[in-house]
């Protein structure tokens, strides 16, 4: 290990990277969790794939049209070079494994709310098939290039079981797993058959390194040649310090706060929007992210399909004390909640808990803050035992509206906190309109009604945070995540 972590100036073919977390599951289509997205892709890679200026774009699946108006019937062809670490080839049996029967067979996999009109993979070679949905479905493509959507070893899990595989797992990516320790560190080496351009940096190790600070230490003592999600205030500092590069750049995330319809005071509306109404946005921005971090009023990201330029949700403390009064609370008696973050899941979260606490303390709102894991509020929020508010960072690699409020509003999804059953007929209409203009339209009149009624509430867009030895050549990407296979050291 010491070796590994010394990779310095004399051997260029070791990166080790500081990391938040580990990865929950080796089974990479069973959650949406988007700190483990840079791992699984590492590992597995996917079927579509996101450009750094987010762009959907060919990867093992090379080619993708349309057969049909209705949009209900989707040819693709897969690489013809694709092997997975055991040296197998990969063909459309492990697409459709991994798309339907996977997911048919296990119905609380994420991947399964990714594809749920999918209803057959035609299969006519190796390389070519045709998938099918029961209804239209015209943004299919972006789910193949989005989270869950990875093509497991089919015959590889059927020899060995589920949990032979989740104990040695294997893809298809450009690194190989090595040796995994859960919680503390994950060794990859490149692998030699990888089907794409073979990575410059040979050897990986993702050390899960939870605190921040200690992040922050293992990048300037470059015992780490890459640190990610830090502290604004450390990234500032580390821009200043000679041989390393930091940088707080805006990506394709939305910081906002889940709210259980299931949980009370929650199910009460005068209650929701005065939580709503008192979050002083700008104030966020400023104080935890140098500025850099967009106030948003509706769960989409500026310039993307449908976010509404001419709205913004109101901050107004008197409108919101007027709310809590109406319901018997005040500050000195104020209604008590809970809100649960993550500590380091994404920069300054637990920062942010504690500011929305003493911004809604002033109001007549007693928030305790709770840290927690993202995996165990994963857990809590997909079996309806969640008991508080969730401070949540949403990743959308592809800007699409489907890929927000049509997922975080869904009722039953199991990532979804608000249970309305009737908003689920409506993205069923918009999730099958055919006429883009229509479809937009529609998103952005459910967009702003979910802020009105604050059934989640948007906060920021998300930024991220990284820094690295000065001789490492980074590509940042627009989804934020880290790309080890795009990245060499300087010779």
């Amino acid at each position: 290990m010491r070796d590994l972590l010394a990779q310095g100036a004399e051997g260029k073919d070791t990166l080790v990277i500081s990391y938040p977390s580990d990865v929950p599951s080796w089974d990479p289509t069973a959650l949406t969790l988007p700190i483990a997205q840079s791992i699984y892709a590492t590992v597995f890679d996917s079927p579509l794939r996101y450009t750094k200026d987010l762009k959907l774009g060919p990867m093992q699946i090379t080619e993708w049209k349309w057969l049909d108006d209705k949009k209900q019937r989707l040819a693709i062809t897969l690489h013809d070079g694709i092997t997975f670490h055991d040296g197998s080839k990969m063909t459309m049996e492990d697409v459709k494994w991994s798309l339907l029967e996977h997911p048919a067979e296990n119905p609380k996999l994420a991947i399964r709310g990714m594809f749920p009109t999918l209803t057959d993979v035609e299969i006519s070679s190796p390389t070519q098939a045709v998938l099918v949905y029961k209804k239209p479905t015209p943004t299919a493509p972006i789910f193949l290039g989005f989270l869950a959507a990875f093509i497991l070893p089919k015959a590889y899990i059927k020899k060995v079981g589920m949990d032979g595989f989740l104990e040695k797992p294997i893809g298809a990516g450009p690194y190989r797993i090595v040796q995994y320790q859960r919680g503390s560190r994950l060794v990859l080496e490149a692998y030699d058959g990888y089907w794409g351009k073979k990575p410059a940096v040979k050897n990986v190790v993702f050390l899960f390194t939870p605190e921040a600070s200690s992040r922050v230490a293992l990048v300037e003592s470059k015992r780490a040649g890459l640190a990610t999600d830090i502290p604004i205030r450390e990234t500032e500092r580390l821009s200043k310090t000679p041989g390393i590069t930091s940088e707080i750049y805006p990506i394709s995330a939305m910081y906002m706060i889940k709210v259980p319809s299931y949980v009370k005071p929650f199910d009460n509306d005068n209650v929701r929007k005065a939580l709503h109404l008192s979050i002083d946005k700008q104030a966020l921005s400023k104080a935890l992210y140098a500025g850099k971090a967009p106030v948003l009023s509706i769960v989409a990201t500026k310039g993307t399909p449908a976010y509404i330029d001419d709205y913004a949700f109101p901050y107004d403390t008197k409108e919101a004390i007027a709310l809590l009064v109406k319901e018997g609370y005040s500050v000195k008696n104020p209604v008590k909640i809970r809100l649960l973050t993550t500590n380091g899941a994404f920069p300054n979260d637990y920062d942010m808990a504690r500011v929305l606490a003493s911004m809604w303390k002033k109001v007549g709102i007693d928030a305790t803050v709770e840290e927690t894991t993202a995996a165990k509020v994963m857990e809590l929020s997909h079996n309806q035992k969640i008991t508080g508010l969730q401070l949540y960072n949403w990743a959308n690699a592809t800007g699409d509206p489907d890929n927000g409020a049509g997922r975080i509003l869904d009722p039953r999804l199991r990532f979804s906190m608000w249970r309305d059953e009737s908003i689920g007929g409506r993205i069923d209409a918009l999730f099958s309109e055919t006429d883009e203009k229509k479809r937009i339209a529609g998103y952005q009149a459910l967009l702003k009604e979910a802020s009105e009624k604050s059934w989640v509430i948007p906060l920021l867009q998300g930024v991220a945070t990284i820094a690295h030895d000065s001789t490492l050549n980074v590509e940042l990407q627009g989804n934020g995540y880290v790309s080890p296979r795009l990245y060499s050291w300087q010779k």
